[in-house]
């Protein structure tokens, strides 16, 4: 007889002998397995043939961890020569049918005289079944999380090429009631460091265990991250005056608010906002822009619960109020004003924006003009409170020359001044009090390295989480331009480092600076200039400078520099009339 036409008869066999009550399902028929085991010559990691004990009609069976237990290829035979194995009315062949053993296998065995059901019980030997190096459990080491691929018993990770392994923490999880020792000592779950520069072998018990199951844990090395610029799609197409860049907490994404240039073929110049979802950049409002017609000095601050403020200097006439600043909020997927449109008391140059520990938005701006009670160029700031603006003046200057507004690591706004007097040009750093909503000056007025070096109109502030506050700012000279970082510890400013020279033989050629300070502490300075746009970090042992990595060889303007909370910049700028996004990461 054919096998294709046996296999039809026993079926109708199979399927009309179910019929009968002694062949229902639990029914102990006489047909069965006489051996159910795991072969090496099928797992090609196992050293040895592993035996499933009889029961009854039901095999208890312990799989390796040398065995992918979803993937398993049991071998067995039948106490019947002519028995054909069935597992979900799909014909089993010893050795050769792939089962996924973590869940119970039903077999269904057919004879031509007989049918029995065997139940497999299959237990994994004590196991490590996850494993990875989290950011929450390795502070200022790692910034995001890095979990690992099993084969077998080895346990492979990759993880950054500049971090520290020697003494990383491992998250893991085992089966039940397992224990876990590295060279004799016991292990615990998000406590215990290894150092991670060789192979760490994991062993792994459990009550029922003869032998430990030995988990080998070799940790590879990412490439170098390299500055590479993001696609913007849609977004690259405006031709643009300036650019302002956030980061947005909850996601570490950024979000841009840029002026659209009276070439965009928008001669409005409006102010249009994006954000980068992880995946593509998409625009909040329309591409006609948020505001209702020309703007500069674009700011974008977005506070702890995700909602996104924009800033701008408004040009749109109404009640003969011009060059007033605009402040919105994006919340729900639409914009709307705070207070109303043109809510600020003065007219405005040097706007900025941030978000206090208490998500009050923060104003920082020069008054354009005499008016409201502030005096011509004078230094003012403003807070939305109980839905209206108030303003605070900032005992700075009699002229100041150039403002900016930030939020630091540390959770607290500063406020950077720039006199505007030339013989005393020279900044002056203050922190928000929230308590009290007053400005503290940080340290000394008019910081500078020497007597004899004054400074421009360009400057940038941050702070790192212990409130070590920095600020850089430009000489004034136009052709020999330097640029010096100084730092406040708390008692004195001084200069940190050499101060960096610019290639600019004139305003046109004027250079950029900007700070940030990554999560690890390190200090962030990038610069722009006739030669491109550039970025260093400080290095605490040789307490200078590292070789700066150029970004663009094009000179870019207006940077702003960011890092988010997982460990990646981002840097904004524009370039050539187009806005460019710079992000620093593993390619």
């Amino acid at each position: 007889m054919k096998l294709r036409n046996y296999l039809f008869l026993l079926s109708v066999l199979a399927l009309s002998v179910l019929g009968c009550k002694k062949y229902e399902i639990g029914y102990d028929g006489e047909v069965r397995f006489t051996s159910y085991s795991l072969e090496p010559t099928a797992h090609p990691g196992l050293a040895a043939p592993v035996n499933g004990t009889m029961d009854g009609n039901t095999v208890y069976i312990r799989v390796p961890n040398s065995v992918n237990i979803n993937q398993a290829k049991p071998s067995f035979q039948s106490s019947s020569e002519q028995a054909i194995v069935y597992l979900d009315n799909k014909v089993q062949e010893s050795g050769v049918s792939v089962v996924n053993m973590s869940d119970t296998l039903n077999y269904r065995i057919a004879s031509p005289n007989d049918m029995g059901f065997v139940q497999v019980i299959a237990l994994r030997n004590a196991a490590i079944v996850s494993f990875g190096f989290y950011a929450a459990d390795n502070e200022n080491v790692l910034f995001r999380d890095y979990v690992a691929k099993f084969d077998g018993l080895h346990i492979a990770v990759d993880l950054p090429i500049d971090a520290d392994v020697t003494k990383l923490v491992a998250r893991y999880k085992t089966t039940e009631n397992a224990v876990v020792k590295v060279n004799g000592t016991v292990q615990t779950s998000q406590k215990s460091a290894n150092d991670f520069n060789q192979e760490v072998i994991y062993e792994v018990t459990d009550a029922e265990t003869i032998t430990p199951e030995k988990f080998v844990v070799k940790m590879g090395r990412l490439t170098a991250p390299e500055w590479l610029e993001m696609p913007l799609g849609p977004v690259g197409d405006f031709t643009v005056g300036e650019v302002s860049m956030a980061l947005n907490p909850l996601t570490n994404q950024p979000a841009i608010l840029f002026t659209r240039s009276a070439s965009d073929g928008d001669k409005t110049r409006k102010a249009v906002a994006a954000q980068f979802d992880g995946a593509t950049w998409k625009l909040l409002g329309t591409q006609d822009g948020i505001s209702a017609g020309r703007t500069d000095a674009p700011g974008i601050a977005i506070d702890d619960n995700g909602i996104i403020y924009a800033s701008y200097k408004d040009y749109e006439t109404q009640n003969d109020s011009v060059q007033y600043a605009s402040i919105q909020k994006y919340e729900n997927n639409s914009w709307k004003y705070l207070n109303k449109p043109q809510g600020t008391v003065h007219r405005v140059n040097y706007l900025h924006i941030a978000t206090n520990a208490s998500n009050i938005p923060v104003l920082g701006y020069s008054a354009a003009r005499a008016e409201a009670g502030a005096a011509n160029r004078s230094t003012v700031s403003a807070f939305f409170t109980n839905g209206a603006w108030s303003t605070r003046m900032i005992d700075a200057a009699p002229a100041t020359l150039y403002t900016r507004v930030r939020k630091g690591r540390d959770n607290k706004v500063y406020y950077a001044v720039m006199d505007g007097i030339s013989t005393t040009r020279r900044p002056t750093i203050y922190r928000l009090n929230d308590n009290s909503l007053m400005w503290e000056r940080v340290g000394t007025a008019m910081i500078t390295p020497s007597p004899t070096v004054y400074g421009a109109n360009l400057m940038d502030v941050e702070a790192s989480e212990a409130g070590e506050v920095y600020v850089v700012f430009q000489s004034q000279a136009n052709a020999d331009k330097k640029s010096y970082v100084m730092k406040y510890d708390g008692a004195t400013w001084r200069q940190i480092g050499s101060e960096i020279s610019h290639n600019a033989s004139g305003n046109s050629t004027r250079d950029n600076i900007a700070l940030a300070i990554h999560p690890n502490g390190i200090l962030y300075f990038a610069h722009s200039d006739a030669n491109g746009i550039k970025v260093t970090t400080f290095d605490p042992l040789t307490q200078n400078w590292t070789p700066a990595k150029t970004i663009s060889t094009v000179n870019g303007d207006k940077l702003t520099l960011r890092i988010a909370e997982d460990g990646i910049p981002f840097l904004a700028t524009v370039v050539d009339g187009k806005v460019k996004i710079y992000r620093y990461d593993i390619p």
